[in-house]
């Protein structure tokens, strides 16, 4: 397999809101994510692989794991030349940021709506609460320390049924992102098949919200688009309980155990199309 330099490590399962969307509800599994120790090694294994150059932390919500800035200053030094997180923000803090100020190079908070409604239709809403929204004035507030800290700042949308004539770009200008990436909602058995007739856009759909956003967009903000047929299959992946993964047949398919059978047979064992990594222009570096 054609390798690509970066790898999504989904943390954990748990997450505080309930996106109908989600690509990574992990629904299919029951163990226990990695304890940390086991997380470390595993980072470390990555690492010296040389396979990678950067990694991405996710989840579900992995802001939900104490221990994260403690992963992301292990990735540094363990040889990964970028480190990057991507968070729904809702538990972003000023003291988190100055945790991670010295080892975090990425930061990516999605963004699909300014309406507190249509938040709560997709299901971007703490659970268990009566529509507790992102905060976009603490976002904004958080944007500026990214600025102060040369941290890279991402936006990433999702297109779906509810926010699919929305024109986000103030908000958007305003925090200044290097990169908005706005990805279609894409149905993937076992993770989101239940609701996709519910949040699903068409082709024509997904490219006139793109069309309408790229015209009011900072010229120095990347837009970066992905339809769905470019997102499958395009991700290397590797769940909370330590598997690589990949949706290239429109579901997960995992891999053996990396701590079991290490990395390279482990690797073997998925289908990432790299063609489609550098389509969708992931082959991106903000670090020498």
């Amino acid at each position: 397999m054609r390798m690509i330099a970066t790898v999504n490590y989904h943390l954990i399962k748990a997450c505080n809101y309930q996106c109908q969307y989600c690509y990574a509800t992990f629904n299919d599994i029951r163990e226990k994510p990695l304890s940390l120790s086991e997380q470390i090694k595993l980072i470390s294994l990555l690492a010296k692989s040389k396979y990678f150059k950067k990694i991405n932390f996710a989840g579900g919500e992995p802001l939900l794991v104490a221990h994260l800035p403690k992963l992301i200053k292990v990735a540094k030094e363990e040889g990964f030349k970028e480190t990057s997180v991507v968070t729904n923000g809702s538990r972003l803090t000023k003291e988190w940021i100055y945790s991670v100020k010295d080892y975090l190079d990425i930061l990516a908070i999605s963004i699909d709506s300014v309406s507190e409604g249509t938040n709560i239709k997709i299901g971007r809403k703490e659970r268990g609460s009566e529509g507790k929204t992102l905060d976009l004035d603490k976002i904004i507030k958080i944007s500026e320390l990214c600025h102060a800290f040369n941290i890279h700042l991402k936006v990433n949308t999702v297109v779906n049924a509810f926010n699919k004539r929305e024109t986000l770009t103030d908000v958007i200008n305003k925090i200044k992102p290097f990169r908005w990436k706005v990805l279609q909602a894409t149905k993937i058995e076992g993770q989101n098949d239940e609701n996709y007739s519910k949040i699903a856009v068409t082709n024509q759909e997904f490219e006139e919200f793109c069309q309408r956003n790229k015209k009011y967009l900072r010229a120095d903000i990347d837009l970066i688009t992905e339809p769905s047929e470019i997102i499958q299959g395009s991700y290397l992946m590797i769940d909370f309980v330590g598997r690589f993964y990949d949706s290239s047949c429109g579901k997960h398919r995992y891999s053996d155990k990396i701590l079991k059978v290490g990395v390279e047979n482990a690797i073997e064992q998925v289908n990432v199309d790299a063609d489609k990594f550098c389509l969708r222009g992931g082959d991106y570096r903000v670090k020498d």
